[in-house]
């Protein structure tokens, strides 16, 4: 099972957001959840490391991969 969330444009409650998609993802077993924040530029990029690298949800997913060229996107993998 693979889920995205589109964080582009930039949405006020982006932590939440985030939080529930990971949810989602530990409920169902997904094996990737891509997360793509466009053309948003550098903060947001830092907005959704930092609250991926929160012990609580670190524990959850086995590892990141991050995209620059063109559209970005963050995928984050899930071991069972």
């Amino acid at each position: 099972m693979r889920l995205k969330l589109n964080l582009y444009p930039v949405i006020p409650d982006m932590d939440d957001k985030l939080e529930e998609i990971i949810k989602k993802a530990v409920e169902g077993r997904a094996k990737i959840v891509e997360i793509a924040y466009g053309e948003a530029g550098e903060t947001v990029k830092k907005r959704i490391l930092n609250f991926l690298n929160r012990k609580d949800i670190k524990t959850l997913y086995s590892r990141i991969e991050k995209t620059d060229k063109g559209w970005g996107r963050v995928y984050v993998h899930f071991r069972w």
